[in-house]
């Protein structure tokens, strides 16, 4: 239950741009030009700004703004009072999650959790793991999914699966026929690095460390954000990366890629939920925690 302008609004504001906030409404442009429109004509007053494809606020739209964010959340707190009431699990969920699960881990999630709780509208951003961490603060999302340790007191994080790190190379790179991997190998080799801020990222970085190796002399030949184009990048010989096993299962299963060793040790962590409350306070979320918590995950190998 909600103004679809006001929300319509917000998005604008929130992204600088109309093409972003219809793409997240699942609108056209043209429709949510509309909606501004006539907020603007029932006001009498300029709401935005155009110059180009860059859209601000005017004085008014501020103003308007922070208005409308404070009635879009008592329409928000109502549905869910109301909803806790009537014991009903119904409204929206919002997720942020890290790519590796929103790609491996979340789809078979949603797809049980939906069929039990037709309802509930999941609306899913993807991004790392700071990013997902400042959303949480902001009160962008309900709930976030990510993996590695969360180091900010405020977050209460449950673990929810296990994940485990391997380090792979093309089919033909000189490393994939060695039995083990010494410090000298990481530093022969290009690599192809995870962004900054990601959960991979800092994990890497800390084993690179225990292993006396000074991330800073590591070969970088490419960052990227997404673990499918990593392993596609590996394929094509532009050299070797640390990935999750759930991306790249199906790579070794063609042989389009090698694993590659280091004395027999298993490089592990975990995927977490995380949240800002250790029992959430609205029904749909309460109820995705416990069903996410009891979920038993395939494993890929």
């Amino acid at each position: 239950m909600e103004d679809h302008r006001l929300k319509a609004f917000c998005l604008i504001v929130e992204t600088g741009s109309f093409s972003k906030a219809a793409g997240a409404k699942f609108m056209t442009q043209s429709a949510m030009s509309h909606l501004i429109r006539s907020l603007e004509d029932e006001l009498g007053v300029k709401l935005l700004n155009r110059q180009g494809k860059a859209v601000t606020p005017t004085p008014a739209g501020r103003l308007f703004y922070g208005h409308a964010q404070q009635i879009l959340e008592r329409y928000k707190k109502m549905e869910d009072d109301i909803y806790v009431f009537a014991r009903k699990v119904k409204g929206p969920l919002y997720i942020g999650a890290s790519t590796t699960a929103a790609t491996y881990l979340l789809p078979q999630v949603f797809y049980s959790f939906s069929r039990n709780h037709p309802e509930v509208r999941i609306e899913l951003s993807v991004s790392n793991t700071e990013q997902i961490i400042n959303k949480l603060h902001e009160g962008r999302i309900d709930v976030g999914i990510v993996e590695g340790n969360i180091k900010d007191a405020r977050i209460f994080s449950e673990e929810i699966a296990e994940d485990e790190i391997v380090i792979i190379a093309s089919d033909d790179n000189p490393l994939a026929g060695k039995k083990t991997l010494t410090a000298h190998d990481f530093l022969s080799q290009p690599f192809i690095m995870p962004e900054t801020g990601s959960g991979i990222r800092e994990f890497l970085d800390d084993f690179l460390h225990a292993l006396k190796v000074d991330p800073k002399n590591i070969k970088i030949s490419m960052t990227l954000g997404n673990q499918e184009l990593i392993v596609q990048m590996v394929q094509s010989g532009m050299g070797i990366s640390f990935v999750s096993k759930w991306s790249v299962f199906r790579a070794i299963k063609d042989g389009s890629v090698k694993l590659l060793h280091i004395s027999n040790r298993k490089l592990r962590r975990k995927f977490y939920l995380v949240g800002l409350e250790k029992e959430p306070a609205t029904m749909v979320v309460r109820t995705f925690r416990e069903f996410i918590s009891g979920y038993r995950f395939f494993v890929p190998f």
